[in-house]
Parts: structure tokens; sequence; C-alpha cells
């Protein structure tokens, strides 16, 4: 029984040693195999951007990787919703290894463990090896880019809120979701982008949803921007953007009831003194006297185009009598005066409209929220015609500068004629196209001399507006 041990031991151990031995003779004749046919080439069944590079040379493989790098974006866009940004991949720590990819393609099956290199020499003659291009990133670089655009992506949710006071909304806000740039998930679909060679990437942006939305604003219907109006009125005098300011602030906040007229004379109402506007030098009826209110057209002019261009239906509205800078482009101007000429126009959109003021710089904007009913709204440019040339200036002596002084009260203003055309088309296939036009009588330039107070009474002149 020993024996027969021992021999059936003897057995399986000669039979390793013979596999061993022949392992490694077919070992070492693949290799030498290898060696003899591939010593300074590429193994084989190496690809290398889908073209077949076994038994290539160095210089061969640099040539190809060479053109290779030649074809490989320097630059990708990175797009969120509607925006792209075109970066260059250095800035964002991304480099070609061209080199690395070179020693990778000529070192395959080529390290110091023998074993190692023998699989990998087997698995050359069965199986394929496709190399990529090497690269390397700067974690810290991208990671920094990211959150830079992060500052700019990033938007805390708004909860909707609505305060009542008077009849006027006091605290407003539309609720609405926000959003936030997941930088780890975009570095890594950033590094894959440009590894595959992609050339625009839509980044990974997480949506975050407002918690709640005010009840009372839903029912309203005010849970969007309708319309925006805008007027400049750089290098107005300092009463006159003080009153500009003081007027906005009294229609922030108003609410338009569907189906209802909005006059601005009624909601403005009294000016003065008492209600915080302040006078400005205006010539009136022949007389050069103080006025307050001057500048509140800038409002009413802001907001008969922010009725214009929510397709609105405009009830009342009157031209300047001449051409003002404040109220460029000519046409789209709407003077008002206490009582008349007001401005108004109706809320057809069937839900309310909340009115908001706001100044940013020299310029005044008029935004109209509520809810849009799929009008489509198209509006032309001004078209000018019929030019008259202003006469001579025109001096009014004054007791309100001390004698000699002058002081210019209005610029000259060459007259014409202005229109513009709307076209609104309703949901329902209607269209409306109506045409607005205005009339500008020529305008001298007109000056205040000072006088000595028994230089008897001021000639009489032409009449002027006094907003």
């Amino acid at each position: 029984m020993k024996n027969t041990f021992f021999h059936v031991a003897k057995f399986v151990f000669i039979s390793i040693g013979v596999v061993v031995v022949l392992f490694f003779i077919v070992a070492i004749a693949f290799s030498a195999y290898f060696k003899i046919n591939f010593s300074d080439k590429v193994l084989p069944n190496t690809y290398f951007d889908d073209i077949l590079v076994s038994q290539k040379n160095i210089g061969e493989i640099e040539s190809l990787v060479a053109d290779k790098k030649k074809k490989l974006s320097e630059k990708i866009i990175l797009s969120y919703g509607e925006n792209e940004i075109e970066v260059k991949i250095t800035d964002i720590g991304f480099l070609w290894d061209d080199k690395g990819t070179v020693e990778k393609i000529i070192n395959y099956g080529r390290e110091e463990n023998f074993v190692k290199n023998f699989i990998v020499q087997v698995k050359s003659l069965i199986y394929k090896n496709n190399v990529d291009f090497s690269y390397s990133i700067d974690n810290f670089k991208i990671q920094r880019y990211l959150k830079e655009l992060a500052a700019i992506i990033d938007k805390d949710p708004v909860d909707g809120k609505l305060e009542m006071k008077n009849g006027k909304a006091v605290i407003f806000n539309i609720s609405s979701d926000g959003q936030k740039l997941l930088i780890e998930k975009n570095i890594k679909l950033i590094e894959n982008s440009i590894a595959h060679n992609d050339k625009k990437i839509e980044l990974t942006i997480d949506l975050l949803e407002a918690k709640n939305s005010n009840r009372e604003i839903d029912s309203m219907g005010v849970k969007e921007l309708v319309a925006t109006g805008e007027s400049s009125f750089a290098g107005s005098p300092p009463n006159r953007i003080h009153n500009i300011n003081t007027g906005a602030k009294i229609f922030d906040g108003v609410i338009i009831p569907p189906g209802e007229n909005f006059s601005f004379m009624q909601t403005l109402g009294e000016v003065s003194a008492k209600t915080g506007f302040l006078p400005e030098l205006v010539i009136k009826e022949d007389k050069t006297i103080p006025e307050y209110g001057g500048g509140l057209c800038q409002v009413s002019t802001t907001f008969f185009r922010a009725a214009i261009n929510a397709g609105l239906p405009i009830v009342e509205r009157t031209a300047h009598a001449y051409r003002v800078t404040y109220y460029e482009p000519a046409g789209f101007d709407s003077t008002i005066y206490d009582p008349k000429p007001d401005l108004v126009f109706k809320n057809d959109t069937g839900k309310y409209i909340l009115v908001e003021t706001r100044i940013i710089g020299n310029n005044l904007f008029v935004d109209f929220y509520g809810t849009k009913d799929g009008r489509r709204v198209a509006v032309s440019s001004p078209i000018i015609y019929n030019y008259v040339q202003p006469g001579e200036p025109i001096r009014i002596e004054t007791t309100e500068l001390e004698p000699g002084v002058e002081k210019q009260t209005d610029t000259a203003h060459i007259g014409a004629d202005a229109y513009f055309t709307r076209t609104i088309e309703h949901t329902n296939g209607e269209k409306v196209k109506e045409r607005f036009d205005s009339h500008y009588v020529p305008w001298r330039a007109k000056f205040l001399v000072g006088k000595s107070k028994d230089l008897g009474q001021p000639t009489d002149e032409e009449k002027a507006e006094s907003f």
C-alpha cells in the first residue's frame, strides 16, 4: 500500500515538473519569438485610433500620435440651459499627453515581470488591444473653475409671498425654483467627455424646488413676468431724478384687476410738496414758475412702453408737444398732467396684473406680473418723417435768477411726425394691427435770463409743459 502511494506521488511530482518545464520552455520560446520579431516594434493586435499599429516602430508611432493630437479638441463648449461658454481645456487643467501615449503603445507587454509579459504576449495573438490617448488632469484647477462658474449658476429657491396693505402689494415674491451646479459630478463628466473628444458638454445641474407657493398669488394669477417697459433719464437734474424716484415708488405694488382700465393720473394722486415732490423751474403760460412733479412723464412713458409690450389695449395716450431726449426713440412717449392728458390702458388678460417699478443706474423699469395668455406681440421700430427745423432761441427774463445769469430750460428740438405699429396675434388666430401716431412741433431753445426786479414784466412767449 505504501509503495503504491509512493509511486503515485512520484508520478504526480514528475508530471508537475514536466508541465512547469514545458511552460518555461514555451514561455522562453514565446519570449524569443517576440524578442526577435517585436524587439523594437508594437505587439500584434494593437490598435490606436482604430488603426492597427502592430509591427510599427517608435518613430512611426510618434508620427501617428502627433497627427491624432492635432485632431483632438483644444477647446470645449460647456452649456447650461440656454447659456454656452467656450473654454480652453488647459484653462480647466486638462492636458493631452502625447509622450505618455507613445510609451503606453510601445511598452505594452514589455514590463519587468516575465510571467505577466508572457500572458500579455499570448493574449496579443488572440485579443484586440485598443490604446486610448493619454492625458492628465489637474483636479484643483478644474474644481476652482467650476466653483467660479457655480457662483454664476447657483440660485436659491424663492418661496411665493404676497402681503397686501391699502390695496397694494408691499411684499411680493413669485415662487421660483433654484439650481445648483454639481461640481464633483461635473468634474467626472468633463473628464470623460474630453477623453472621448466630445466638443460640447451639458453640465449637470440639480433643481432645487421651492418649498411652497402663495395661494393668494396663485388665485390672482400673478405667476410670471408678462412684460417690461424701460426708459433712460440720464442727464436729468437732481430734482427731476428725485421726482422720478418718488413717482415710481407710488406705482410699485399697484394691482390692476382683470377687465379694468388703469388710469395713471388717478393712481398717481396729488402732486405737491406734502406728497414728497420737488419743484423745478418750468415755463408755463408765459411765466417762469416753480412746478412740482417735473419728471413724472418719465414714469408715464415707461408705463406706456410696458403696456405696449404686453399687448394691452391703449384707451388714452398723448404724445409730448415736442421731442424730448429722455423719451427717445420718438413715438414711444406719453405725457400726463392733472387732470388731462392721462394715460389709460385696459387689463384684458383675464387675470390680475401686479406692477413693480425699479431703477437701475439711470434706467427706469416698469414690470407687469400676471399670467401670459399666449398672445404674441410684435412692435415695429418708429418711422420718423416731416422734419422741421427749430427757429432762433427764446430768451425770457426772470427775477428768479441773479441779474445777468442765464439758465437754459429747454434745448432745441427738430419738429417731426412719427409712428410705430403693433401687431397682436391671439391664440384663437385673431390678429390686431394698430398704428400709434405722434406729432412733435419744432421747439426752440429757451433760456431764462436773470434781471433786476424793477425791470418790468416778462415778454410773452410760447407755453411749455410742466411735466
